[in-house]
C-alpha cells in the first residue's frame, strides 16, 4: 500500500468518530490537570491523544523558550492517562448493583446482583435507621473530609457526616507550616488567607540550585513542574538529590546523589545549619526583616552546642546516625549556603514518618535563615501547592443553597482507623472521654463525637492507608456500609453491604468531581494560567449510573426538603435524559461567562465565542507575565505572609512555647524547635521512633521500609490495569544485594515480607539502587489474601503486595496529624527461582477475589434463573483463575474457593 493508501484507509477507520476532551485530576497529580484529546466511536473510547492546544492539532512541544516562560506549554498527559480506556472497558469492571450475603470482609460472605430500586431503596432506609440509633455522627463519607470538609453531599439539607482537620499529602508538613511559619493550609483552601506557599511550573527557570530531598518529581510529580525542572537542568541548573534510593529523577536529573538513611534527614540538616551558622553563610538581610531574631538565636545555640543537651551538630556528628559522610555534609552545606536562589523541597515521603514534622520544620528553617523561602527561585518546602490562579472560570449553577451550613470537625483527617477501633470501647465505658479525644485528634473539648455505623466508600479508601488489617477490622465491624466501586475485586468492596457500580468521571458522563471541582478545571499549582472543559464522553456500559443522578434518588428517599436542597434542577429529569440536562446547565454557564465582555477582554477574545467553538477548542489560557514564587504576593505589598505571633519565620514557636499542645487539636507533646532528641523521650531518639534505625524492633525487623508512589498507579488507581501492570511493571519488594545475599535471596525469588502489623507475598527486586538496611515496595498495591485468617492477618496473608497492611499507624506521644507510610519489616525466601509469574492474573487477584466471584456467579444462577451474561463471565474469569492458583501453589487448600 502506498503512502495515500494508508491516508485513505486510516480516514476509512476514523469515520463516525466523535473528539472530545477532558482532563485526568486523579488525587496525586497535584498540580496538574492534564489535557486528554479523545476519540469515541460507537459509543467506545478508541483513543486519548495528547494535549494539543499549543501547536494545534499537533502534539509537538517546540513551542519556543520565550513561551515556555510564559506558560504556553501543552498539558499532556503521562502513561497512567493515555492508559483508562483500558480501565474503562476491564474485564472485573463492575457494571450492575450487587448485594452483599453474609458478614462483610475478605473471606467472608459473596454478592448477588440487585436492582436499582432494591439498592436504593435499602441505603435510604438504612440510612434513616442509622441516623436515628447514632445521631448524625455515625455516618461516614470518605470523599475526602480533609481541609475541614465535609464530602457528603447532602449534609447540609440531611444533618449527618462530618468533617476532618488536616489531610494526606501534606499532613507531615502541616505542624511545622503552622507552628513556624503561620501558614494554615484549610484556612489557604477555603479562600480565607492569601499567603499562597506555591510556585508556578516557570519559576523553577529563576532557581540556581535544585535540592530534591526526599523527591522524586519525575515519578510523584506529574505535570508541568517536573518537566520545567527537567528543561532547567538541561539548561544548566545543578541538580542534587537526597534519597536512600536511586531513583528515575536520580537517574535522569541529578549532578550529585546522596543516599540516606531513611528517617535520619533531621540530623543531616541539623548539621547543615550548624555549618550554615559556623561559617556565616546566612542571609541577614531577610533574617533582619523576616524571621524572629530571638527564636532563632535559641536554636542557633542548640545547632552550636550552647544549648541544654551541650552537643554540638557538626557534620562528624550527623555522619553516622545518616550514613553521609561529614565531608559530604559539608561540602553540601557550603554549596547550598553560596548559591542562591535555591529550590529545596522536602517532599512529603520524608516527612509522613514517626517525627517527620521535625525535619519538614527544619527543612522550611534552612531555607528561612539563607533567603530561600520567599524569593524567585526559590521554596517554601512544606505543601509548596496553592498559587492564586489567573484565569476566571465559567462556574455552574446548580440553585444550591448551603449559605447556612458549617461542617463539624470531629477528628484528625487520618485517625479514622482509630476511631473505628476504640469508639465501641469509649461508647461502653471502657476508656474515658478525654481519652478518646486524644486518641483521634478531637479538635476541642466541645465538638460531638462520632459514632461510626456506615462508611460511604467513594474510592478505594479502605485499601489507601496504613495497618490495613486494624483498618479492615474497624470497618467491617460497621453496621452497614456502602459505595461506589469500580471492579468487581477492589478490596474496598469487600467492606461493603451494597456496592453500586461507578462511573470514570473524566470519561463517562458529566458528574461534578471532588471538592466541588466542576467539569471547568484546573491544577491547583504547578500551572494556574488554563483551565479546560471535560466533556460527556462514552456511554456508561451496563447499569453503571451518574453518582448525581443516585445522590439525587436517595435525596428524594429522604423528604422533599433534602432534594430541593441538593438537587431542585435536576429532580425531576429522568435517567434517560440524565446527561443531557447536565450537559445544559454547564452551557448555560459557559454562556453567561461569554457574555461579560470583562472576561473577553482579559482574555483576548476578539468576540464571543460559541458554545460549539469552545468545544472545537476547550482551553483557556493566559500568559504568564511573572511567575508566582512562595508568597509573593504579600512579599511585594510589603504584607507579612507569616500568620505566626510575631508576624515572622519563628525558628522556636510561640504557639507551641504558650499551649500545653495536648489541649491543641494536635493533641500531644511538642518541641517548639526540631531538636534531634524531644525532651519527653527518654534516651536516644531513636528509642521512640517506631520506623527508625534504632528502635529496638529492628531486632526482628531489621529493613526501614519505605513505600514511595510509582509512575503505575494514581494512588491505587490501575492496580487493576493491564496496561499498568504485567506487561510493563514488576510488582516487588526492593531489596539491596547486600541484604539479599544475607538472606540467600536472588533476584526474582518469591519472599515473605513481614512486619509486626501484617504479611504479604512478593517477588523480590535485588537492586543497588537501593541503601542497605532499606526495603521499598510502591503504596497503592491492592490488598487481595488467599482468606486464610491467622493471628497477624486478620483475613488472611496479603498475595498482590500492598505495602499498608506491614506500617503502623500509631502516632507518637508528640503530635497527631501525620499519615505513617514508613515501617520496619523484614524478607525472607519462601520459594527458589523466579516469581515472575506470581504476578500473573490469577494471583495478583488473590483466592479471596475469585472466591467471591464464584460465589457470585453461583448466587446469580440461582436467582429465578436470571444470569447477567458480564457478571457470569467475570465470574469464569476468577473461577479459572483460582483454580489455576490452587494448582500452583498447593499449600492453598481448595476449600478457600
Amino acid at each position: 500500500m502506498d503512502k495515500q493508501g494508508i491516508i485513505d484507509a486510516s480516514k476509512k477507520r476514523r469515520e463516525g468518530e466523535r473528539i472530545f476532551y477532558t482532563s485526568c485530576p486523579a488525587n496525586g497529580c497535584w498540580d496538574s490537570a492534564c489535557v486528554l484529546k479523545c476519540h469515541l466511536k460507537d459509543g467506545k473510547l478508541i483513543a486519548v491523544e495528547p494535549d494539543d492546544s499549543v501547536n494545534a492539532n499537533d502534539s509537538r512541544e517546540d513551542c519556543g523558550w520565550d513561551n515556555l516562560w510564559k506558560g504556553n506549554v501543552q498539558m499532556r498527559p503521562c502513561a497512567m492517562g493515555h492508559s483508562w480506556k483500558k480501565d474503562l472497558y476491564g474485564e472485573t469492571r463492575l457494571l450492575h448493583p450487587m448485594k452483599r450475603v453474609g458478614k462483610k470482609g475478605p473471606g467472608n460472605g459473596y454478592f448477588v446482583e440487585i436492582s436499582w430500586e432494591e439498592a436504593l431503596d435499602t441505603i435510604a432506609e438504612k440510612m434513616i435507621e442509622i441516623k436515628g440509633k447514632y445521631g448524625p455522627y455515625g455516618i461516614f463519607h470518605s470523599q475526602y473530609p480533609s481541609f475541614e470538609k465535609n464530602g457528603f453531599p447532602l449534609a447540609p439539607w440531611w444533618e449527618a457526616g462530618f468533617g476532618a482537620w488536616g489531610e494526606h499529602s501534606c499532613s507531615g508538613h502541616a505542624a511545622g507550616e503552622m507552628f513556624h511559619l503561620g501558614v494554615n493550609m484549610p484556612m489557604i483552601v477555603k479562600g480565607v488567607d492569601k499567603n499562597f506557599p506555591g510556585f508556578e511550573a516557570s519559576d523553577i527557570f529563576n532557581s540556581k540550585l535544585f535540592v530534591m530531598w526526599g523527591m522524586d518529581p519525575l515519578v510523584a510529580w506529574f505535570g508541568p513542574s517536573s518537566y520545567y525542572m527537567q528543561l532547567a537542568h538541561e539548561f544548566g541548573c545543578k541538580t542534587i538529590i537526597i534519597d536512600p534510593r536511586y531513583t528515575q529523577s536520580a537517574e535522569i536529573l541529578a549532578d550529585q546523589w546522596i543516599p540516606i538513611r531513611p528517617g535520619t534527614d533531621l540530623a543531616m540538616m541539623l548539621a547543615v545549619a550548624q555549618v550554615l551558622f559556623e561559617e556565616d553563610l546566612i542571609d541577614h538581610d531577610f533574617i533582619d526583616e523576616w524571621v524572629d531574631k530571638p527564636g532563632l538565636e535559641i536554636w542557633r545555640a542548640y545547632v552550636m552546642g550552647e544549648g541544654e543537651d551541650g552537643l554540638k551538630k557538626t557534620p562528624e556528628w550527623a555522619a553516622p546516625i545518616c550514613a553521609v559522610p561529614a565531608e559530604t555534609i559539608r561540602e553540601f552545606a557550603r554549596l547550598y549556603g553560596t548559591t542562591k536562589p535555591t529550590h529545596l523541597q522536602y517532599f512529603y515521603s520524608c516527612a509522613k514518618r514517626h517525627l517527620g514534622d521535625y525535619s519538614a520544620a527544619a527543612a522550611m528553617l534552612l531555607q528561612a535563615i539563607t533567603g530561600n523561602i520567599a524569593c524567585a527561585g526559590g521554596c517554601e518546602s512544606g505543601a509548596c501547592l496553592p498559587t492564586p490562579g489567573r484565569v476566571p472560570a465559567p462556574r455552574a449553577d446548580w440553585k444550591r443553597d448551603m449559605s447556612g451550613y458549617k461542617v463539624p470537625v470531629l477528628f484528625n483527617n487520618n485517625c479514622l482507623t482509630e476511631i473505628l477501633s476504640s469508639q465501641k470501647d469509649y461508647w461502653e465505658g471502657r476508656i474515658s472521654e478525654s481519652e478518646f479525644r486524644h486518641l483521634i485528634g478531637s479538635p476541642d473539648n466541645e465538638c460531638p463525637l462520632p459514632n461510626i455505623q456506615m462508611i460511604i466508600f467513594e474510592n478505594n479508601y479502605g485499601n489507601n492507608h496504613s495497618n490495613v488489617n486494624k483498618r479492615f477490622q474497624g470497618m467491617a465491624d460497621t453496621e452497614f456500609n456502602w459505595g461506589f466501586q469500580w471492579h468487581m475485586n477492589q478490596p474496598t468492596a469487600e467492606l461493603c453491604d451494597i456496592i453500586l457500580p461507578a462511573p470514570v468521571w473524566q470519561l463517562e458522563g458529566m458528574d461534578e468531581f471532588m471538592y466541588g471541582h466542576q467539569r471547568f478545571v484546573s491544577g491547583p499549582n504547578g500551572m494556574r494560567n488554563y483551565f479546560t472543559f471535560c466533556a460527556r464522553g462514552a456511554d456508561f456500559p451496563g447499569e453503571v449510573r451518574s453518582k448525581e443522578w443516585v445522590w439525587t434518588q436517595i435525596a428524594k428517599r429522604l423528604g422533599d426538603e433534602v432534594v430541593e436542597g441538593y438537587n431542585p434542577r435536576m429532580k425531576d429529569v429522568a435517567w434517560e435524559n440524565w446527561v443531557d440536562e447536565q450537559e445544559k446547565v454547564y452551557k448555560e454557564a459557559f454562556e453567561q461567562w461569554a457574555d461579560n465582555e470583562t472576561i473577553r477582554a482579559y482574555l483576548g477574545y476578539d468576540k464571543k465565542p460559541t458554545w460549539e467553538e469552545f468545544h472545537e477548542h476547550p482551553v483557556v489560557r493566559v500568559e504568564i507575565d511573572e511567575p508566582f514564587y512562595p508568597f509573593k504576593n504579600m512579599i511585594e505589598a510589603g504584607e507579612s505572609p507569616f500568620n505566626t505571633p510575631t508576624g515572622k519565620v519563628e525558628p522556636f514557636s510561640h504557639f507551641v512555647r504558650d499551649h500545653d499542645m495536648t489541649e491543641t487539636r494536635w493533641r500531644g507533646e511538642f518541641e517548639a524547635m526540631p531538636v534531634w532528641s524531644p525532651s519527653y523521650v527518654e534516651g536516644d531518639i531513636g528509642s521512640a521512633s517506631n520506623d527508625g534505625f534504632y528502635n529496638p524492633k529492628t531486632k526482628d525487623y531489621p529493613l526501614s521500609l519505605v513505600t514511595p508512589v510509582s509512575i503505575y498507579r494514581q494512588h491505587s488507581a490501575h492496580d487493576n490495569n493491564p496496561f499498568m501492570r504485567e506487561d510493563v511493571y514488576r510488582h516487588g519488594v526492593w531489596i539491596s544485594g547486600v541484604d539479599a545475599a544475607a538472606r540467600g535471596i536472588k533476584d526474582g525469588d518469591l519472599c515473605r515480607v513481614y512486619s509486626d502489623r501484617g504479611e504479604a507475598m512478593l517477588p523480590a527486586y535485588v537492586t543497588n539502587r537501593c541503601m542497605p538496611g532499606t526495603a521499598a515496595i510502591f503504596h497503592g498495591g491492592w490488598f487481595q489474601t488467599n482468606g486464610e485468617a491467622a493471628e497477624m492477618n486478620n483475613f488472611g496473608q496479603d498475595m498482590r503486595g500492598a505495602p499498608n497492611i506491614l506500617l503502623d499507624d500509631a502516632h507518637l506521644p508528640h503530635i497527631l496529624g501525620a499519615l505513617i507510610i514508613a515501617g520496619l519489616c523484614n524478607v525472607e525466601k519462601v520459594a527458589d527461582g523466579d516469581a515472575e509469574g506470581f504476578g500473573s492474573e490469577a494471583q495478583r487477584g488473590g483466592a479471596r477475589g475469585a472466591a467471591v466471584a464464584i460465589n457470585t456467579r453461583d448466587a446469580l444462577a440461582q436467582k429465578d434463573g436470571a444470569r447477567d451474561a458480564a457478571a457470569v463471565a467475570i465470574a469464569e474469569r476468577a473461577a479459572q483463575a483460582q483454580e489455576t492458583k490452587i494448582a500452583s501453589n498447593p499449600t492453598t487448600p481448595a476449600e478457600n474457593a
